[in-house]
């Protein structure tokens, strides 16, 4: 089995699940055999590769303060972060 010499930090794993094309996933899951890796990990480090750790899709922990601005990223409806900073009560909600 290939070990990954990478240094990993601890973080917090959530449970998901998404429809995909039965084919797809059967080359995945080939891809990811031949490479002595999980599908899990396969897809896992694809979909960082699509949205990495920066500025714009920054990485975000239980301790950090979240800016209004950052929520305002997170949300599928747009409240500015305006909106957000002025009502101290949304930015709670938000937050957890």
């Amino acid at each position: 089995m290939k070990k990954d010499n990478t240094m990993r930090t601890a973080t917090r794993r959530v449970q998901t699940a998404f429809r995909l094309d039965e084919n797809l996933v059967n080359r995945l899951k080939i891809k990811a055999r031949s490479q002595d890796r999980s599908l899990n990990a396969l897809v896992e480090e694809a979909l960082m590769q699509l949205a990495p750790a920066e500025p714009e899709f920054p990485v975000i922990d239980d301790e950090m303060e979240i800016s209004p601005e950052l929520l305002a990223l997170q949300l599928p409806r747009s409240f500015t972060p305006e909106e957000i900073a002025a009502d101290d009560r949304l930015a709670y909600i938000l937050s957890k």
